[in-house]
């Protein structure tokens, strides 16, 4: 089944981000990938370190998001990507989310956009209720 990013949520702990664009999560692990003499393939392949970045465009609004990074302050991402009623819609969610970036694009004749990434401790994949 496809989703329609129209239809999609994404919020900041429990307040929907306003005017967001584009959202973009990730789950990376590094391998583990050790070699012995005599053999090409490897004798050991291993999940390794995990990492589970993210990145939001939106509209800018205020200075909440530069400020969260400044401060250090940790976020809690969630997303919806088939909207928030109750059922089998996947609810992807970031915990302890720090902000690691943070721009302001202007132009003249457009809206005043702002482009924020950080990195999650954790991602859960749950059902929204």
């Amino acid at each position: 089944m496809a989703f329609l990013g129209r239809e999609a949520v994404v919020k900041k702990g429990s307040t929907e981000i306003g005017y967001c664009k584009g959202v973009r999560v990730s789950a990376n692990a590094d391998l583990i990938k050790d070699y012995i003499l005599g053999q090409a393939t490897p004798a050991v392949l291993e999940s390794g370190n995990q990492s589970f970045p993210i990145s939001v465009d939106k509209m800018y609004i205020d200075s909440d998001y530069g400020q969260a990074l400044i401060d250090g302050t940790k976020i809690q991402f969630s997303i919806n990507p088939e909207g928030t009623a109750t059922g089998a819609e996947k609810l992807i969610e970031l915990k302890n989310v720090v902000l690691s970036s943070w721009e302001l694009t202007i132009v003249q004749d457009g809206l005043v956009l702002e482009a924020v990434g950080g990195e999650g401790d954790s991602i859960d994949w749950t059902t929204a209720s």
